[in-house]
C-alpha cells in the first residue's frame, strides 16, 4: 500500500495535480514578494540576500549561520528552517482507497483534496512570514524542539524607516492633514534612495479614522481641491493609494489567537517597485532527492500501525529591503 501511495505523490504527480488547482492568492506575497526562485542548496549566501535587502542580515539562532573561511574572503551562509505540516491518512481511508484504486478519477480527486489542504497550510504560513518581514524588517518565527520546547528563529534585515507625525489622525482631522502625512512618509522612502511607486497600507484603526475624514470631507466641502475616491478595500487621496490591511493570521504559538498582519494603529508606506523575494531552498528529504521545491509531499507509515501520515514541507525564506518601507503610528 505504501508503494501505491508513494506513486500518488511523486514530484511529477504532485506537479500535475497542482496544475488542476486554482492559484492561491495572498495579499502580502502577491504585492511585495512576487519573485519566488528555487535555490538548489539548503543554505543561501548572505551576498544573495544583500542583493535584495541591501543590508547584511543578522541571524539569531544557534547553528543557523555557516561561515566558510577562504584564503581571501569570509563567506557566510544562512540555513533557512523548513515549514513542515502533516495530515493523517487513517486506516478507514486506506480501506476506501483499496476500493477506488482502479478508479483513476476518484484517486485523483482524493489526492487533490489532500494536496490542497497541505499547500494552503504551507502558503498561509509563508504569507504570515512575509507579512512579518514586510512590516518589521525581520523574519521572526517560533521553532518547536523536542520535548515541547520552543525557541525563536530570526533573520534580521534591519529596521524599517520610521516617521513620527506631529499630530495623530482622528475622524475630525482635515484632508490636508492626511495629504501632508502621506507626502512626508513618501519622501522618507525616497530620501532613502528606494522610492519610486509608493503606496500605503493602513491598519484597521487607521482605516476607521480615514473613513471618518473622507466622509466628513465629501459631505461638507462645497469645493473639493483634493481628489478623493473610495473603492473596495482602498481610498485614494490626491493621487495616493491607501490600501486597507485588516487581515489576520493564526498565532503559530496559540492557534486560538489571531494576529493582525499590520498593527491596527500603523500606516505603512511601501515602495512597490522594490520587489522582495521568497527563496525556496533545497529541503532535507531523501524522498525528494534533497531538491529545491515550493512543496514536497511524502507518505510515511505511522509508528502505531494505524495508517499513514502525509508530510508536506517547503523551505521558504522571504526577504525585502527594509528601507523600502516607512512605518508610522498615526492614530491613538
Amino acid at each position: 500500500m505504501l508503494a501505491q501511495l508513494k506513486g500518488l505523490f511523486t514530484p511529477e504527480a504532485i506537479a500535475q495535480a497542482l496544475k488542476l488547482l486554482p492559484s492561491l492568492e495572498t495579499t502580502i506575497m502577491d504585492s511585495l514578494f512576487k519573485e519566488r526562485p528555487t535555490h538548489p542548496l539548503p543554505t543561501i549566501g548572505v551576498s544573495e540576500l544583500v542583493s535584495v535587502t541591501q543590508t547584511v542580515p543578522v541571524v539569531r539562532r544557534d547553528g543557523m549561520p555557516v561561515a566558510l573561511q577562504g584564503e581571501t574572503a569570509n563567506v557566510q551562509f544562512i540555513a533557512p528552517l523548513p515549514i513542515k505540516v502533516k495530515i493523517p491518512v487513517t486506516a478507514s481511508e486506506l480501506n476506501d482507497l483499496k476500493v477506488i484504486f482502479g478508479n483513476q478519477a476518484a484517486l485523483t480527486a482524493w489526492r487533490t483534496r489532500k494536496l490542497d489542504q497541505i499547500r494552503r497550510a504551507v502558503r498561509d504560513t509563508t504569507e504570515a512570514m512575509s507579512a512579518i518581514v514586510a512590516t518589521t524588517g525581520k523574519l521572526t518565527w517560533p521553532v518547536e524542539l523536542e520535548g515541547g520546547h520552543r525557541e525563536t528563529y530570526e533573520v534580521d534585515y534591519g529596521p524599517l524607516l520610521t516617521y513620527t507625525p506631529a499630530t495623530k489622525l482622528t475622524a475630525a482631522s482635515k484632508l490636508p492633514d492626511v495629504y501632508r502625512l502621506l507626502r512626508d512618509m513618501e519622501m522618507e522612502v525616497k530620501h532613502a534612495g528606494l522610492g519610486g511607486n509608493v503606496e500605503f497600507w493602513a491598519g484597521s484603526d487607521v482605516v476607521a479614522a480615514l473613513l471618518g475624514i473622507v466622509e466628513q470631507y465629501m459631505s461638507t466641502a462645497e469645493t473639493k481641491p483634493y481628489r478623493v475616491a473610495l473603492d473596495q478595500g482602498t481610498v485614494k487621496v490626491a493621487g495616493y493609494t491607501i490600501r486597507f490591511m485588516d487581515e489576520t493570521y493564526p498565532n503559530p504559538e496559540d492557534e486560538t489567537e489571531w494576529l493582525p498582519k499590520l498593527d491596527p494603529k500603523t500606516l505603512l508606506a511601501v515602495a512597490t517597485n522594490q520587489a522582495g523575494k521568497i527563496w525556496y531552498c533545497a529541503i532535507d528529504s531523501i524522498s525528494a532527492n534533497n531538491a529545491a521545491t515550493p512543496l514536497h509531499v511524502v507518505p510515511v507509515p505511522r509508528a502505531d500501525d494505524s495508517g499513514y501520515t502525509l508530510i508536506g514541507q517547503a523551505k521558504p525564506l522571504p526577504a525585502r529591503p527594509s528601507r523600502a518601507s516607512c512605518k508610522a503610528i498615526v492614530v491613538d
